[in-house]
């Protein structure tokens, strides 16, 4: 029996043919673990950025008080306020950014977007949105954001963890 050039050369191509489809194979499962690994990542973000609102929230009298008090706010006080719902409202349109990549699921980032209802629930913070907290964010979130606590009625739920705080101690 006598293996001719053309019969060697139809091997060769049938192995790299194979080598081709196993090397496909490994970067499609590589690829897979790569987009895990980055839904994990985003979302242990997010936890810790929820953590750390809590966090400060729990922590600080003066940020709480501000979402409650009825009289105008102090300088200081509006400083407060600013800067944590700036922080609170960035990290929200960073998920929103991950959701629009398809890095977060749909379930994930409505979770986390649902906060906005309590970050922008009271009169004060609705204000705030309208007429500085809005700027330097992008367009399409901004308008998101206004869609979503567009004819939603403001929320007692920090009237509800005074009234527990004042229970519980």
């Amino acid at each position: 029996m006598s293996v001719s050039i053309e019969d060697i050369g139809a091997v060769a191509n049938l192995l790299a043919a194979i080598g081709v489809l196993l090397t496909l194979i490994y970067l499609a499962r590589q690829v897979r673990q790569g987009n895990l690994f980055a839904r994990a990542q985003a979302r242990q973000r997010m936890a810790e950025q929820a953590h750390s609102e809590l966090y400060e929230w729990k922590h600080d009298p003066a940020l709480r008080a501000c979402f409650v008090k009825k009289e105008l706010l102090t300088p200081d006080e509006q400083e407060l306020m600013h800067y944590f719902l700036l922080a609170a409202m960035r990290a929200r349109e960073w998920e929103w950014f991950q959701y629009m990549d398809g890095v977060i699921s749909r379930d994930v980032y409505e979770a986390y977007h649902g906060v906005i209802a309590l970050h922008l629930g009271t009169p004060r913070t609705r204000n705030w949105w309208k007429t500085v907290g809005r700027v330097g964010f992008d367009p399409r979130f901004a308008a998101i954001v206004d869609q979503f606590i567009e004819g939603r009625p403001p929320t007692d739920y920090f009237e509800r963890i005074r009234a527990y705080d004042a229970q519980t101690s």
